[in-house]
């Protein structure tokens, strides 16, 4: 399978290891699978062809053409393409999607995240769906590296599917993306900006060391350190380039000590001092 991603940003938080959340577009010929599927919120379009999703023994699911299902994987589960395949993929990005609160807190969407640990419920793609999908398509393809995208058009998703789907078939196509299991990504992104020792972390989170380090690595594929110096780089960066902030207020900013402190930090994740990045 091939992956076209929209966000290239290589310092992008919203990365996880490798894999960059958001909106992907897939090709894939018959008979190829992949089982190295982030235990993220997906959502997948499929364009044309046929797409089996196997979660665990005996429970898969078939998309077909113009049908998009959601899901959260394992790590024994995988994709298969069962003939040549378009598709996109939607990482999903924070707390899932910003449905109101008649969705999101319906009792039957809790009862069946508590009690049903079915997924898999496919949805035709009506108009509207596909011409978002149309829409992320032409932007990858285009070549649009722009991050911020993602959370705009997955609003725009949230708020498609609500507006044009019956409630009793929402539901049940949702309920994985709000899993329990699912919410350790987003406990940490609120965390992402505090740069705190990863056993205060760890701690706020009601977890020990090693069961705090273990689901870590699992989901985001990297150890903290790793992913908290990608996450403070990317924004340094941001502020470098787009604000007239001092180096001492960014350096307040993303909690450094000192000013040296950051440049040093700096200099040892990108080979550039915070001046040659302004400037260049």
């Amino acid at each position: 399978m091939k992956f076209y991603n929209l966000n290239k940003h290589l310092h992008c938080p919203n990365y996880i290891g490798s894999k960059p959340m958001g909106f992907a577009l897939i090709t894939s010929v018959r008979g190829e699978r992949i089982d190295d599927i982030l235990p993220v919120p997906v959502m997948i379009f499929v364009i044309s062809g046929k797409i089996k999703l196997c979660y665990h023994k005996n429970a898969e699911t078939v998309v077909n053409a113009g049908e998009m299902v959601t899901a959260v994987f394992a790590e024994e589960s995988y994709a298969e393409a069962m003939e040549d395949s378009v598709c996109m993929r939607l990482y999903v990005q924070g707390d899932g999607l910003d449905f109101c609160h008649r969705i999101v807190n319906s009792d039957l969407l809790l009862k069946r995240i508590e009690h049903s640990g079915k997924q898999g419920v496919t949805l035709p793609m009506i108009p509207e769906i596909h011409s978002i999908v149309r829409q992320m398509t032409g932007y990858i393809t285009d070549g649009l590296l722009c991050c911020e995208v993602h959370a705009m058009k997955q609003r725009e998703l949230a708020a498609v599917l609500q507006a044009y789907y019956r409630p009793s078939d929402l539901l049940p196509f949702i309920a994985p993306i709000y899993d329990p299991n699912a919410r350790f990504y987003n406990d940490v992104m609120r965390l992402a900006n505090d740069y705190l020792p990863v056993k205060e972390m760890a701690s706020l989170l009601n977890m020990s060391y090693p069961t705090f380090i273990r689901y870590f690595r699992k989901v985001f594929k990297e150890t903290p350190m790793e992913w908290q110096s990608k996450h403070r780089m990317k924004r340094l960066t941001d502020m470098l380039r787009n604000t007239a902030r001092t180096e001492q207020e960014i350096a307040d900013e993303l909690k450094f000590s000192t000013v040296q402190n950051m440049r040093s930090f700096c200099k040892s994740k990108c080979g550039q001092t915070p001046a040659q990045i302004r400037n260049a």
